[in-house]
């Protein structure tokens, strides 16, 4: 063990390393339907390189990892790369935009440069499943690069349309195996990957719905939030994101990455909520001792909301009249949907989602209270004791961050201020620009969201008629605004987005 921790100590101190990994990706996109471009397009996150129906993405600008962080080539075991992870591994992703299933191999190849040996050498391939790096089969403890057949790492690996795979590959220096002399060595290998998209499918040349309002990319009234899954979403008091649905006028909140159906496959996604509220309800009342109810308040739960059987079993869901939840201990009012609720066509566009329930305590200063926090804890793990941290549905709420990144601030406070100012101090006059500039906003209504605080069992956070986003009771009667994402096969087919020329949709 002393002689391997001064091998390294040998590394560390020998400044002539010249070691550096170049990632490279190469796609060849084989396909008689479709033309051939490539592109490059990036933004302050994100490097995006397209070619055809796939996209790959890789992270922080560069598809180059160079000897800036020495200590990734240190000789080390397979085990000390999950020491590493997040820090010397490289991540990219593969996203298949088209409407046919594709395929891609992903190989790992010396470059001339490279003059340390391939059988001193593994390489560990993990996979992002649900929302964790797993290893995969065959990697458990590394593979020698010598011993890869071709160089391939990944062979025609299936990828459906409107999906996103991610993957984390570590090349490490074998610590068994490495001698002093490959202290100035040079490491230096690609990825290349080959794509195929399915000759077989059915060709459908219009883009998705999601797919047109990307191709807008940034403008005034659209801005991509640099969160982990970097959203486009509409900002400002009035953009034209309004949108024909279920009869009636919609908006979008923005197209939603990674998005996942319920079943693990992860698509990109419309977010849109509706115009007006469908009245004020309260969010849940359901008796002591009825479902996760624990007092005559209510239950902060979403899964057995009484407002989320409303809109997703009852009489919203089947527009129709009925009671909904008013006031404490199981209360209830009359409620009319026979003309708003959702129609039989409206129901069609809709897609299952696994929608994540995860909260705070903790939102009351900059250091815990903005957007940019609000996105983490919606899809973290922090939520009240025996509460689920993620709920399968189509009809939910808009969450606290959706607010957070709509605004586009305004002269006095522009939008970079407001996303570094906490949601729970927007009522303050000094920053009167965030919530003003903020078409989620409105003054005449406290607004629910979908998600509780983890201090407790029966309140849940809404966008009040201040500006703020605060807690409240779960029985309160307060404004419901549908939100929903729409399936990934809805497209576009008229209109420009403005209140009086709304976009209409189609399948």
């Amino acid at each position: 063990m002393q002689d391997n921790l001064s091998f390294k100590n040998i590394f560390r101190r020998e400044t002539k390393l010249a070691s550096y990994i170049i990632i490279c990706l190469t796609v060849v996109v084989l396909s008689l339907s479709y033309a051939m471009f490539f592109k490059v397009d990036g933004n302050s996150k994100n490097q995006v390189v397209k070619a055809g129906d796939l996209v790959f993405t890789y992270e922080n600008s560069s598809q180059t990892i160079s000897n800036e962080k020495s200590d990734c080539f240190l000789p080390m075991t397979t085990d000390e790369t999950s020491l590493y992870l997040g820090t010397c591994d490289y991540k990219l992703s593969v996203q298949n935009t088209g409407s046919l299933k594709g395929a891609y191999t992903l190989k790992l190849i010396a470059k001339e440069e490279n003059t340390i040996e391939s059988s001193k050498l593994k390489v560990v391939v993990r996979k992002q499943v649900g929302d964790v790096l797993e290893v995969v089969s065959g990697y458990e403890n590394g593979k020698v690069v010598s011993e890869l057949t071709n160089g391939i790492l990944i062979e025609d690996d299936a990828l459906e349309s409107h999906t996103t795979t991610v993957y984390s590959i570590s090349l490490i220096v074998d610590e068994s195996l490495a001698t002093e002399a490959d202290t100035s060595k040079v490491l230096s290998y690609k990825i290349e990957g080959t794509g195929l998209v399915h000759e077989s499918q059915p060709i459908h040349t219009d883009p998705t719905a999601a797919e047109t309002i990307l191709a807008k990319g940034e403008t005034e009234e659209l801005k991509f939030d640099n969160t982990t899954d970097n959203n486009l979403r509409y900002i400002g008091s009035n953009p034209n994101n309004y949108v024909s649905f279920n009869n009636e006028l919609w908006r979008i909140i923005g197209v939603f990455n990674n998005i996942d159906d319920g079943t693990g496959k992860k698509e990109t996604r419309l977010k849109i909520i509706r115009d007006e509220p469908i009245g004020e309800y309260s969010w849940d009342n359901k008796a002591s001792g009825t479902g996760s109810s624990t007092s005559s308040l209510g239950s902060n739960d979403w899964s057995d909301s009484s407002l989320q059987i409303v809109l997703n079993e009852g009489a919203y869901w089947n527009r129709t009249s009925g009671s909904c939840p008013s006031g404490q201990n199981g209360a209830t009012t009359s409620c009319d949907f026979s003309s708003t609720g959702l129609t039989a066509e409206a129901k069609s566009m809709i897609g299952n989602t696994k929608w994540n329930l995860g909260g705070t305590a903790s939102y009351t200063s900059s250091s815990n209270g903005l957007a940019s926090h609000w996105y983490t804890y919606e899809r973290g793990t922090e939520v009240y004791s025996g509460r689920p941290t993620e709920w399968i549905g189509k009809v939910g709420l808009m969450y606290p961050s959706d607010y957070g990144y709509a605004t586009s601030g305004g002269s006095s406070t522009d939008r970079e201020t407001c996303l570094n100012t906490e949601l729970y101090n927007w009522d303050g006059s000094s920053v009167s620009d965030c919530k003003n500039n903020d078409w989620l906003y409105n003054s005449s209504n406290y607004q629910w969201t979908i998600t509780p605080p983890s201090s407790t069992s029966r309140d849940v956070f809404l966008v009040t008629g201040h500006g703020d986003v605060h807690s409240y009771s779960a029985r309160s009667r307060d404004a419901v605004s549908p939100a929903l994402y729409l399936s990934s096969n809805v497209k576009i087919s008229g209109g420009e987005g403005s209140e009086g020329n709304p976009y209409t949709l189609s399948l």
